[in-house]
């Protein structure tokens, strides 16, 4: 270009080029000279990809700006060419991680030169103006939902603290549970991740995307909502859930990445519609409420609870609402005693979720009388008992001596096998051991050591 081209050429406006460089700056970040969308990691783009997006975003996002020829050109030169320290104005590279930094506005977390992409934004409805209008439709939904105050109480009281200390992770989760469908379980996980925010929610059916190897943007997500959740006993996936449920590290993976540990804080929140006999007895990470009532879809008020479900999707359509809804969260008293950290099923307990214990607690007694029944034997060591169960029925230690005094065995020590110590050993009622004997009635007496050998019965490695 000669000088009088040059003085020719449309001015471009300083202020218009750092407006759009910063955008273009947040939208994308670049790592091994390819570059990924902030907010969908997982898709890599070419240089001509994103300047042909960055484009449309542009004109679409910024239409008080003219864009001309000149002006993209120094916008794509200034983000993705030159070498420059106006770091808000460059495309970041990016180390390939992503933290969950919740309450942090800071799109990028910058350390040794290159940022991680965090994943928690600020809820578009904490910027506006709160509604002074009634809370009357989730007032009312709620007491309809709710049917035990006590349990009303309790979940208002996850949900505020919850919101209150957003960047701290509960320790137990509350599970919804309803015999019929249409009780508006989706609904109110409706109303939850609009609280949290749609774009740090994520939503599934059971848990197969959260236990998955790529489960990264589930991890570094703060609500985890999980539908029609139904895991069999002692499943593999069941002791996954309780990890990411009480643990804050976790092993994490994203697709064509190395797994990484990372610092999750998620919420969780559970529906079912069928019972979930899986939880163990005593297992304090689930508060189960029974949200049954007559508004369900087939129900005698299925149309009335039919309309008040239309005024709750309506209410979480106006972020003012939303946003005088959160204030009311933020400010609600918790109950004296509350805490997130542990669940006391002594106290806390609700109807439901002693239903589930005591069955779930005979099942799993009926099904250890079985095994011992197939043993044959008449007595047992601790050591051997507490790892055929875990084994085969996947019962915690501690469980044990319960389950075995139920049945009417009887703890006590004795030697055997040629060892000069005393060992832990369960007996059927009306026998005991004695000099390496056990014996019993009618005479009855075996070599203490020979009974004691189950490998033969095929039951145990």
């Amino acid at each position: 270009m000669n000088v009088a081209e040059q003085e020719n050429a449309p001015r471009v406006n300083p202020e218009h080029v750092a407006i759009l460089s910063r955008a273009v700056a947040s939208w994308y970040v670049r790592k091994d000279n390819k570059f990924y969308p902030s907010d969908r990691l997982t898709t890599k783009l070419s240089k001509e990809d994103v300047e042909r997006a960055c484009i449309n975003r542009m004109v679409a996002g910024f239409p008080e700006i003219k864009l001309t020829q000149p002006l993209v050109t120094e916008v794509f030169t200034k983000t993705i060419v030159k070498r420059h320290t106006q770091l808000d104005q460059t495309m970041p590279v990016w180390d390939g991680t992503m933290t969950c930094s919740v309450g942090d506005e800071t799109r990028y977390l910058r350390r040794d030169g290159a940022v991680s992409v965090n994943s928690w934004t600020k809820p578009t409805y904490r910027t506006v103006v709160p509604s002074n209008q009634p809370l009357d439709p989730i007032e009312s939904f709620f007491d309809v939902i709710f049917t035990r105050a006590e349990e009303k109480a309790m979940f208002l009281d996850w949900l505020a603290w919850s919101l209150q200390n957003e960047a701290l992770k509960p320790k137990w989760a509350p599970f919804l549970y309803s015999a019929t469908k249409g009780s508006g379980k989706s609904t109110l996980c409706k109303l939850v991740a609009a609280l949290f925010g749609v774009g740090n929610s994520v939503t599934q059916n059971n848990v197969d995307k959260l236990v998955s190897q790529f489960n990264m943007s589930v991890l570094q997500s703060k609500l985890v909502i999980c539908e029609e959740l139904n895991l069999k006993p002692g499943s593999a996936q069941g002791n996954t859930l309780k990890t990411y449920l009480t643990e804050e590290d976790a092993l994490a993976e994203r697709k064509g990445l190395e797994a990484e540990r990372v610092k999750q804080s998620c919420c969780f929140l559970f529906t079912s519609n069928h019972l979930p006999l899986w939880i163990e007895p005593e297992d304090r990470r689930y508060y189960l409420i029974d949200v049954d009532h007559d508004g369900h879809a087939a129900g005698p008020n299925a149309e009335k609870f039919s309309a008040l479900v239309g005024e709750v999707i309506a209410f979480l359509g106006d972020e003012a609402k939303v946003a005088a809804l959160w204030q009311s969260l933020m400010h609600r008293k918790l109950s004296e005693g509350f805490t997130t950290q542990t669940l006391n099923i002594a106290t806390q307990s609700t109807a439901l979720m002693k239903r589930v214990q005591a069955a779930t607690g005979q099942v799993v007694v009926d099904q250890l009388q079985e095994l011992l029944d197939e043993l044959g034997l008449n007595a047992i060591s601790e050591a051997d008992v507490v790892r055929l169960s875990g084994t085969k029925l996947h019962i915690g230690a501690n469980q044990i001596k319960y389950m075995m005094t139920d049945l009417g065995w009887i703890k006590g020590k004795a030697k055997w096998g040629g060892v000069d110590y005393s060992r832990a050993l369960w007996v059927q009622a009306d026998y005991h051991a004695h000099d390496g004997k056990l014996a019993g009635p009618a005479g009855y007496e075996v070599d203490l050591a020979e009974h004691l050998t189950i490998k033969d019965y095929g039951l145990m490695d």
